[in-house]
């Protein structure tokens, strides 16, 4: 089962969290899913194959709540500078 999620990110930030959660995609937490994430233009792609609905679910809620974190965490530190 292969997801595709396209996210839409302005270029400064996408670059940031490309390196914020690239290196989590090295160790994948579950053996029943993989994850590929590439920049594109303008934004991010997830590509998650998984091998059953329920860890296709819980993975895109895994990588779709660190983009989140992430873009929070930027504008957490916009906001203070």
């Amino acid at each position: 089962m292969r997801t595709v999620i396209e996210c839409e990110i302005p270029y400064p930030d996408a670059v940031a969290i490309y390196e914020a959660i690239r290196p989590e995609c090295v160790t994948a937490p579950s053996e029943r899913s993989s994850i590929t994430l590439v920049k594109v233009d303008p934004g991010l792609k997830l590509v998650i194959d998984a091998e059953d609905l329920v860890s296709a679910r819980a993975s895109i809620n895994t990588w779709l709540r660190l983009v989140k974190i992430a873009e929070e965490m930027i504008d957490l530190l916009e906001c203070e500078i």
